[in-house]
């Protein structure tokens, strides 16, 4: 009988369930994984999934961002419409100046007046704006004020303000003085000369001393009032005002310039009492050549003399 014989293992040296798992595991990790491509259907699906993550998760900042577009497109529409509408109006028939009517004034003419505003019949009712017109005119001499009003679709209504001229400084020019002391421009041939005439002036000095050029002014227009209150401008209308000094005054007045030596201050009262003397004289068909009411000691005093003509 023959019996076979195996070699014993010890028991620690026999491998355990666990090491062969291990095994196992390590061996099928070292393995390449078996990659397979996914179908088209599983990419889309992919994608709309992370899409709509990515919307779900950011969804106040594309709120944020579509109102904006819209704000955006509105206002975009908005000025392409402005734009379309403003091309319209500026180009039809339907906005030209059909009428331009002319008020306040009365040494422009209306045609001068809408030459001076850049105005012109026919064109766009646009194309000059009230406010460019009004400052156009603004910039004439004789204008003193001006309101330029737009009627739609095309009619202009133009409100004037003239300088009124009281009267002339001689200069190295003569110069057209306005009732509140300005001197606004040199005598034209179309201009009034029946004015009084401011004369005895330093011209130099007229330019460069603004104090100085403002009192004689001021002075001349004080003493014209003063001389029309009394009632004596359509008796006796004044041609001349003359500085005899910066504070002496004299007049020239009727049609034969009688002389009237004022001196300084108080002119109401001097006028008052040559309006006296001249009522007295006229009915003893008497008339002077000068009267001098400067007497400083003796204001009281007036020295006449007669003309030796006068009946």
């Amino acid at each position: 009988m023959n019996v076979r014989r195996t070699a014993s293992i010890p028991r620690g040296a026999r491998p355990s369930a666990k090491s062969a798992n291990r095994k196992k595991a390590a061996a099928k990790r070292a393995m390449p994984p078996v990659r397979t491509r996914p179908s088209f259907g599983e990419r889309a699906k992919a994608l709309r999934d992370r899409t709509l993550d990515f919307f779900a998760t950011h969804r106040p900042w594309w709120r944020r961002l579509g109102r904006l577009a819209l704000v955006g497109v509105a206002i975009a529409t908005t000025l392409w419409l402005a734009q379309v509408l403003e091309q319209y109006v500026r180009t039809a028939d339907a906005f030209s100046i059909r009428n331009v009517i002319v008020e306040g004034n009365q040494q422009l003419g209306d045609m001068q007046v809408r030459r001076i505003a850049r105005l012109r019949l026919g064109a766009n009712i646009f194309e000059v704006s009230p406010v460019e017109a009004r400052d156009h005119l603004l910039d004439h001499p004789w204008v003193e004020e001006a309101e330029v009003l737009r009627k739609l679709p095309g009619e202009l209504r133009i409100e004037v303000r003239e300088r009124r001229p009281v009267a002339l400084v001689a200069l190295d020019h003569l110069y057209l003085v306005s009732d509140d002391g300005t001197v606004f421009k040199r005598l034209g041939v179309d201009d009034p000369v029946d004015l009084p005439v401011i004369t005895g002036l330093e011209t130099r000095r007229f330019y460069e001393d603004y104090t100085y050029r403002t009192a004689v002014l001021l002075r001349s227009l004080a003493v014209l009032q003063d001389y029309e209150g009394a009632g004596l401008m359509a008796r006796e209308p004044v041609s001349e005002i003359h500085f005899e000094s910066p504070e002496d005054i004299a007049l020239f007045v009727g049609q034969d310039g009688m002389h009237l030596r004022l001196g300084r201050g108080q002119h109401r009262q001097k006028f008052r009492r040559l309006r006296r003397i001249l009522s007295r004289l006229q009915q003893e068909d008497s008339r002077p050549a000068y009267v001098y009411l400067d007497n400083r000691r003796r204001p009281d005093r007036v020295t006449v003399r007669l003309l030796e003509n006068a009946r």
